[in-house]
């Protein structure tokens, strides 16, 4: 049985789901409130998983708290395994490659379909970054659009530009600056 555990830490609220092996199954944060954050985490699990909720588990709070670090800026003090095994191929192979961009920079979804392989898959990877389970832990509050405008994003386009900035990358007006452009070096169809 998964289990789940629910915290606000600061200005936010932040969750998390392990399966039996302490794989994270889903995480998240919201800055709406604690409804939110419980139905977000809960929509990216497995249809099959049979959760229950244990708010003291001592292993789930430091993935809480290493989600807030992250959504502060900082680096995580825990980086915990990922279950990317329930996740279609596609998604899989768009979110590793997202989990590979650097604080402070951000890439496009174009890149990132080119990136594995499917240079016309923009909307997919767009597709797949809305659907994260692993947020923020694979950020997909680092992808934006080709114009370097932000994009989408489900809590909301001040709250990924503050996150953004609290990482570093410089805007320029309403854009992301260029210099803050990552472009993974070869496809990566293996992910």
């Amino acid at each position: 049985m998964a289990i789940s555990c629910f915290r606000r830490i600061s200005e936010a609220w932040f969750g998390v789901v392990l399966d039996d092996s302490k794989r994270v199954l889903s995480c998240g944060f919201s800055v709406k409130g604690r409804e939110d954050i419980v139905n977000s985490v809960l929509n990216g699990l497995p249809a099959n998983a049979s959760i229950s909720e244990v708010p003291t588990d001592e292993y789930a709070l430091s993935i809480l708290g290493s989600l807030s670090l992250i959504y502060e800026g900082k680096d995580p003090k825990v980086r915990p395994e990922l279950a990317w095994d329930h996740l279609p191929p596609f998604h899989r192979r768009a979110l590793k490659l997202t989990a590979l961009i650097p604080r402070g920079k951000v890439a496009t979804y174009g890149g990132i379909a080119a990136g594995v392989g499917e240079p016309k898959g923009a909307r997919a990877v767009g597709n797949a970054e809305a659907s994260n389970p692993f947020a923020p832990l694979v950020p997909c509050h680092r992808v934006v659009s080709s114009s370097l405008g932000l994009g989408g994003y489900g809590d909301g386009l001040d709250v990924k530009r503050a996150f953004l900035l609290r990482e570093g990358v410089v805007f320029i007006g309403d854009r992301v600056a260029p210099e803050c452009v990552w472009m993974p070096d070869v496809v990566m169809e293996s992910l």
